[in-house]
């Protein structure tokens, strides 16, 4: 995915609603799945958060036995995802969508000036992988900020979590 935006002109990803009716999780949010390395599952998984399909491996994520950290899944800069986080099935059982998710997202991938806000689950959720970042904003979502599994290794810079009780 490559999605650059610039500091007057951001791209957002939000709600197909109308402005003045969106609500938190009214769609599932941007997944990125690379090659990088994942350390649980012989370092490759399925992403939370989509029904897994048999025989389908387009849910997978993390690139096995030979992991590729430098791996390239796109670029995201000047972007707001706005209104995310879905859950479909029950609590707790994994089948959340974050605002940005990435699976095994390597340091090729560039990732900058990005703002969550209003998500129905976690704003950012890094499993494994060796992504860099920075410039993050998680703003007012419901559950964590900035979430990290599977043995991330990446380094993330200048970031900032707003919370609201409503």
């Amino acid at each position: 995915l490559i999605a650059e935006g610039t500091a007057t002109s951001p791209i957002v990803f939000t709600s197909g609603n109308s402005v003045g009716n969106r609500s938190r999780g009214d769609w599932g949010g941007v997944i990125l799945l690379g090659k990088g390395s994942v350390n649980i599952n012989n370092g490759i998984n399925t992403i939370e958060g989509i029904p897994v399909i048999p025989g389908n491996t387009d849910t997978e994520y993390g690139g096995g036995a030979t992991p590729d950290d430098n791996d390239n899944s796109g670029s995201l800069k000047y972007v707001r995802i706005e209104y995310a986080g879905y859950t479909y099935g029950a609590s707790g059982s994994n089948t959340e969508i974050n605002g940005l998710t990435m699976g095994a997202v390597g340091r090729g991938t560039k990732l900058d000036y990005i703002q969550v806000s209003y998500s129905g689950d976690d704003s950012f959720e890094w499993f494994g992988g060796t992504v860099n970042s920075k410039h993050l904003i998680a703003w007012k979502g419901t559950d964590d900020d900035f979430d990290t599994d599977n043995g991330y290794s990446g380094l993330s810079q200048f970031g900032i979590g707003v919370k609201d009780s409503a």
